[in-house]
């Protein structure tokens, strides 16, 4: 009895002495302060603003961001988030909101009851802002000659160049996305989606009259709204959901319409051309998915939908000259009935060996009625009649993968893929892809990874030249029919060097082989390469920096249009970017941080032909683009900071479709005049940032 009570007290003792020691080892944490726990209660984040100046005007560095033009601006962004103890949350996103590519996200709910959520945002798209146009209503549907206009070649137009006058070209397009969810405690889930897009503004569009060509600015005024209401319902092991979606597209222009500037051929004074039609597409998705044990898991998705078009035809000429038959209705009444379903399953058939299977099923039955048109080729002549293709297809498709892990530090990958297509209306009815790839994944040092892989694809077709259109050479193959034989081989390595510097490389090598092709894209060749490397100097100071290159090349084979001669182009384009990125979390003084981001890409495309008699080289085409980004933040108050922020952007173009082709340079063609970018732009921002806490 003493022995146990000496062992058992020995034992207290030893628990206590243990808990003392880890009490003491333990830090005060009392006086910590989580700023970015992911559920504090109370009002998080932070919200900036202030002034920003751009030097010059650049639509090319304005695409998509919103600095295209010289002048002040607003530089707004937040970003914050509440959470209550009853589960209520609430975020909210902002990004340059100031300017045209503004972007605002809104979501907000109650943790298993519901959620709601609103997404805007906007961006900007410019073509040019230095083309020039003569025509009265350009960027309409009616575009009409200034008055007293002379007819001739370009050079005897006595008045286009004293009516010429810029016009941007270009659109902003907005989107608006609303959401609904019920996510209660309960098996049942249930969410509807909306989102309607607007693109506004004005489009290049080509028009001719016979041997003669303007380029046009288009009007561009366009609606997309999608639908989606969705039930599901979700169990342990399993779950299924239905779905109903809705896609409306509508054009609030359905044509535009020009005069002709070139001396009329016969009667051909006037021309029109179509616009996108409105349409609207219908489908109802089941979807679900089963897992029978922890190591298999199944998908699935099945799908039904229908796509009308019911646009009102437009008259097939202005010219009251030529003599057209009645179209044979009055609009195409079109209808396309879609079904798909695709089917996955993957799983481990053991420690070492998992699988994959995955099953596709795509139909496309372009129900639309056939009819015989006649045609008026650009309002001059009459041709036909034609009748209307309803192209339809049939798509099937399997692929499997295994993945063996031979040991800790290597995994054996293997896929084996087939494709079958079915098409009406066309010269290829059918197309069969074969592939397959092998690939490995080592670990020859816990420092030190490699994944190689090699792929091969090949296509096969049962091409009949005589279903070709009357209109193109039987000889003529094209790519995406075409028999094709393609090698890949890929070869990607990371390191970490040491607990400082990590680095990555990769090589990629692509060959595609159209040996059938007497006209068309006969081969085409890739390579990249690729090389990363990062560094961290203690807790302060981060940097990385990339390289990567591409080249492709690719051969095309023709032959003359009047005697059958064979020519042969080949095209070489060859990509670099690189990039540099230093980031410094803390500063001497009240500085925070900083940043220096430097961003460069080139691209070089040479063009030749090799043809009866000796042809003039093209000139090569070029582009560059520098970026450099920096900025500083400073510490203002507890809570209050200043951002100061510099960008400077660099591009510039060599582009012989292009330079030096202005409205009057060609005698049959008038040109919009784009000019290559040739431009600098300097960008400057100060922010106030408040922080919530």
């Amino acid at each position: 009895m003493q022995k146990t009570l000496t062992l058992t007290t020995l034992l207290l003792l030893s628990v206590g002495q243990i808990a003392l020691a880890e009490t003491a080892a333990k830090p005060d944490t009392s006086e910590w302060v989580c700023e970015l726990c992911p559920f504090s209660d109370g009002l998080n984040g932070d919200v900036a603003a202030g002034p920003g100046y751009v030097s010059d005007d650049n639509p090319d560095f304005g695409n998509f961001g919103g600095l295209e033009e010289e002048g002040a601006f607003v530089a707004l962004e937040g970003d914050l988030w509440y959470r209550g103890d009853d589960g209520r949350y609430f975020l909210a996103y902002g990004d340059r909101l100031g300017l045209d590519s503004r972007h605002l996200a809104l979501e907000g709910g109650r943790q298993g009851g519901y959620r709601l959520a609103l997404d805007w945002k906007e961006i900007p798209w410019i073509w040019s802002d230095d083309a020039r146009t003569f025509y009265n209503g350009a960027g309409t549907s009616n575009q009409t000659l200034p008055a007293g206009w002379v007819t001739g070649n370009t050079s005897d137009m006595a008045l286009l160049e004293p009516n010429l006058r810029d016009i941007r070209i270009g659109h902003q397009r907005e989107t608006v996305k609303l959401g609904a969810e019920l996510t209660r405690p309960s098996p049942w889930r249930s969410r509807v989606d909306f989102q309607h897009t607007r693109r506004e503004g004005n489009f290049v569009k080509g028009a001719s009259f016979l041997f003669t060509g303007t380029e046009l600015v288009a009007p561009l005024d366009e609606e997309t709204t999608l639908v989606e209401a969705a039930v599901g319902y979700v169990r342990e092991s399993w779950q299924l959901e239905g779905a109903y979606q809705v896609s409306l597209f509508e054009s609030n222009d359905n044509s535009v319409r020009w005069d002709n500037p070139f001396p009329s051929f016969n009667g051909g004074d006037r021309g029109e051309l179509s616009l996108a039609p409105d349409n609207e597409f219908h489908q109802f998705v089941v979807s679900g998915s089963w897992r029978p044990s922890r190591a298999w898991n199944v998908a699935g998705q099945v799908a039904f939908g229908r796509a009308t078009q019911d646009e009102a035809f437009l008259a097939p000429t202005l010219n009251d000259s030529l003599a057209v038959p009645a179209l044979p209705v009055t609009s195409l009444d079109g209808q396309v009935d879609t079904r798909i379903a695709n089917f996955r399953v993957n799983g481990h058939f053991s420690d070492r060996l998992r699988g994959r299977l995955v099953v596709r099923y795509d139909d496309r039955d372009n129900a639309t009625d056939q009819n015989l048109y006649t045609a008026a080729v650009t309002d001059t002549f009459v041709a036909g009649p034609f009748a209307n293709q309803p192209y339809s297809y049939e798509r099937r498709s399997a692929e499997a993968a295994l993945d063996y892990r031979v040991r800790r530090e290597l995994i054996l990958t293997a896929s084996a893929s087939r494709e079958a297509t079915d098409r009406d209306f066309q010269e290829v009815g059918e197309t069969t892809t074969n592939g397959f790839s092998l690939g490995a994944r080592a670990n020859p040092d816990e420092r030190l990874t490699v994944r190689a892989k090699i792929a091969r694809e090949s296509r096969s077709n049962d091409l009949d030249p005589a279903l070709l259109n009357p209109f193109e050479n039987p000889a003529l193959r094209r790519y995406h029919f075409a028999e094709k034989d393609r090698d890949l081989f890929r070869l990607a390595a990371d390191l970490a060097i040491n607990e400082r510097w990590t680095a990555g490389a990769f090589v990629e090598l692509a060959e595609e082989r159209y040996d059938d092709t007497m006209i068309g894209l006969s081969e085409a060749d890739s390579q990249q390469f690729g090389l990363d490397l990062s560094a961290r100097f203690g807790r302060a100071i981060t940097a990385s920096g990339f390289v990567a290159r591409e080249l492709l090349d690719a051969e095309i084979l023709g032959a003359d249009n009047i005697i059958g001669a064979p020519w042969r182009a080949t095209t070489d384009d060859e990509f670099l970017t690189a990039g540099l990125a230093l980031d410094f979390a803390e500063l001497p003084g009240r500085w925070m941080n900083a940043g220096l981001r430097l961003t460069y890409a080139s691209a070089d495309g040479e063009i030749q032909i090799e043809k009866r008699g000796d042809a003039p080289p093209f000139p090569e085409l070029q582009t560059r683009r520098y970026l450099l980004e920096a900025d500083i933040e400073r510490e203002l108050g507890e809570r209050l900071s200043l951002n100061l922020g510099y960008m400077l952007a660099r591009a510039r173009e060599d582009d012989f479709y292009r330079d030096g082709v202005g409205p009057t340079t060609l005698p049959n063609y008038i040109s919009l005049g784009k000019v290559s970018p040739d431009r600098t732009v300097h960008v400057f921002r100060m922010m106030l940032r408040y922080r919530f806490q």
